[in-house]
């Protein structure tokens, strides 16, 4: 019996020591579970926050970003012009770079006629005195004479001298005048003559708008003075009422409809014209747009399609959208040059058969003024060598080359520029 009851106690100690060894190993294995837990999730955590932290540099690099070319908009200079603080910096830099012999000599010779160009225009840009412009010969002259007082003239005690002349340039302010169409009426006298009519009339003259009383000239003044001298019809009325005549808002407005769409075949043959030439500039600007929904103006686009050679413009606008399908629409059958200024939807033209896509220096070169912050010299140097391109279309400006003598410029004095400079 006692040793039964020994054997049973040995047992409940084994059992109690092997829960005990369990529980320990149990214990230990929770504690390694949640450390490495709570490492995973730490490294975790901080990952997160890293790339959080990224993000938010970023974001905070691009709004300052934007806030320095902001301020350079407002605040900074106006011209685009740049003017080396160095005026000893060497024109073209070769060091490192692989270019030719030959390549390195017409550049260094282009650079340096380049630069003596434009020593010899700054020392002839001197300042005049002004200098009187004589009045156009094409004005009509109006004759005012004056004589000396108390002098008599007809006697034969005075003779007279060759006159002094001064000419005073006048401004006649427009003026209305009604123009009345007198239209006869004529009826026939002996009825029994077999005619058409008995009572003739004559035909009205055709004018500009079906039952207006606008002349084609009022018209073209209302027009002309809109788009050309930027002039809104409010002070146009304001204008005709100092001269006594006043025309309601709403009969403008009709007259303008009535006037674009008198002018739309035109438009038609222009837009026909331009697309037909083999190089274009196509841009497109930012216009308030009244939305009747909104009751306010929002910001839509229209855009400008100009052929280069010819130098005519035509512009287009489809309910403000700068939309690709726009473009698509506007250039799907033309063939040729097409300059840009790098909008994503130009993109497509890249692989199109027969459109050569072509970039501005006008809009490159704000990247490389923008870099001046961050990369002093070298954009400094980038600068210089674009200025001498500059400098090359201003020599060509002031010469009047022609088209064939301009490219022959290009070819002598910018290609070999732009030869090292695309290695730079």
């Amino acid at each position: 019996m006692e040793l039964k009851q020994e054997n049973n106690a040995a047992f409940i100690q084994a059992l109690l020591e092997e829960r005990d060894r369990l529980y320990r190993k149990t214990a230990k294995l929770k504690t390694q579970i949640k450390n490495d837990f709570d490492a995973t999730h730490y490294q975790n955590t901080i990952q997160e926050k890293d790339k959080k932290i990224q993000e938010l540099q970023a974001t905070v690099d691009s709004l300052q970003s934007q806030v320095e070319s902001l301020k350079r908009k407002i605040w900074g200079k106006s011209s685009e012009r740049f003017i080396s603080p160095d005026p000893q910096q060497r024109r073209i830099d070769f060091e490192g770079l692989d270019v030719l012999p030959e390549e390195k000599e017409e550049a260094e010779k282009a650079a340096e006629q380049v630069t003596e160009y434009k020593e010899i225009r700054v020392k002839v840009q001197e300042k005049k005195k002004p200098v009187r412009v004589s009045l156009p010969e094409f004005l009509p002259r109006v004759e005012e004479h004056v004589y000396p007082e108390n002098i008599d003239t007809a006697s034969d005690s005075w003779t007279e001298l060759p006159s002094e002349i001064t000419e005073v340039l006048v401004h006649k302010p427009a003026e209305f005048y009604v123009r009345r169409i007198v239209r006869h009426v004529y009826v026939l006298k002996d009825k029994s003559l077999e005619v058409e009519k008995q009572v003739v009339t004559a035909p009205m003259p055709i004018l500009p708008i079906a039952r207006s009383y606008a002349d084609a000239t009022l018209l073209a003044e209302l027009m002309i003075n809109k788009y050309v001298n930027h002039l809104p019809y409010y002070r146009q009325i304001q204008m005709f009422k100092q001269s006594g005549v006043s025309i309601p808002p709403s009969t403008i407005n009709d007259w303008f409809k009535g006037t674009a769409d008198l002018l739309r075949p035109m438009y038609y043959r222009l837009k026909e014209t331009v697309l037909a030439t083999d190089y274009l500039q196509v841009d497109e600007t930012t216009l308030p747009i009244i939305d009747n929904e909104k009751h306010k103006a929002i910001k839509g686009y229209l855009w400008m399609i100009r052929a280069v050679m010819e130098n005519t413009v035509f512009f287009h606008y489809d309910n403000g959208s700068r939309a690709q399908t726009v473009a698509i629409e506007l250039l799907k059958d033309y063939q040729g040059a097409l300059q840009t200024d790098g909008y994503e939807v130009y993109k497509m033209y890249e692989n199109k058969q027969g459109v050569l896509p072509i970039g501005c220096w006008a809009h490159a070169r704000r990247y490389v003024e923008e870099a001046l912050k961050e990369d002093k010299v070298r954009a400094e140097y980038a600068l210089e060598q674009i200025g001498m391109l500059y400098e090359i279309e201003r020599m060509a400006d002031e010469k009047n080359l022609s088209y064939d003598q301009r490219a022959e410029l290009r070819s002598r004095l910018a290609y070999p520029i732009l030869v090292v400079f695309e290695k730079w």
